[in-house]
């Protein structure tokens, strides 16, 4: 297993540290050291190289960094080049994973995967659901930058499997995607917030525009009623995008 891993571009100690995050919950630093065998700071440099590649986050508590292992199911929406390889050691990878996720979840990434990590995530609940996503604080142009190859998936997808998607944007607004699977309505340049917020299912997903890009992706059925009565609330402040307005991407 551990030869497979390896073959996904991890580091012997990558993935020493993250087999033993399978086995640990919210884990602080001195828990995976012991688990490990490895230095403080090593574990700090190893855990930061993960974070880099999607395969790890964390939530602070009091202050302190506590880390979790992304799921494995998720491995695969960010390796894909490597999937028929990674689904050999799926079923053994899953068995090592507690039920960590039973209630409220909250996890950050960071780096070039966040985009990733964040629409993988959007359309698999999406087809699991089939229900609509609802986005607020949304600039297509600045996704597109960040992304493109990403958010051009997203967009294809949603066309493809006929998904619909509700998009809070600004008034001064250029750019838009065209087509049926994307809903726009407008709100005032003051009233918009920068960081983008996405409600699906019974989840949030929250992006922090920076170098390096933040996401925080949040599992809580309560968090997202809160954040979709939020939305439909602007939502019905918005104005519909004029016929001509913008430019369709």
């Amino acid at each position: 297993m551990k030869k497979e891993l390896r073959g996904l571009g991890l580091t012997e100690n990558e993935v020493d540290v993250y087999l033993a995050l399978l086995r640990l919950e919210d884990a602080g630093i001195s828990k995976i050291t012991n688990q490990t065998g490895l230095h403080r700071q090593v574990c700090y440099d190893v855990l930061d190289r993960l974070m880099e590649k999607g395969f790890v986050s964390y939530v602070l508590k009091n202050g302190k960094k506590h880390f979790n292992s992304l799921e494995p199911k998720k491995i695969i929406d960010l390796i894909d080049k490597r999937k028929e390889g990674l689904e050999n050691i799926l079923p053994v990878l899953m068995k090592m994973t507690s039920e960590k996720e039973k209630g409220v979840s909250v996890e950050l990434v960071k780096g070039k995967s966040v985009l990733k990590t964040i629409y993988n995530d959007i359309f698999r609940v999406m087809r699991k659901t089939k229900k609509p996503m609802y986005a607020m604080g949304i600039t297509e142009n600045k996704f597109l930058d960040f992304d493109p190859v990403t958010i051009n998936q997203h967009i294809r997808l949603l066309k493809k499997h006929r998904m619909k998607e509700y998009l809070l944007s600004k008034q001064s607004a250029k750019y838009f995607f065209g087509g049926k699977q994307s809903n726009y309505r407008l709100l005032p340049d003051h009233m918009f917030n920068p960081n983008p917020t996405h409600v699906y299912g019974n989840r949030v997903a929250i992006i922090i525009w920076g170098n390096p890009v933040y996401g925080i992706l949040i599992k809580s059925k309560q968090m997202a009623n809160a954040y979709k009565k939020y939305f439909k609330l602007l939502w019905g402040l918005g104005k519909p995008r004029k016929k001509n307005q913008g430019i369709d991407i």
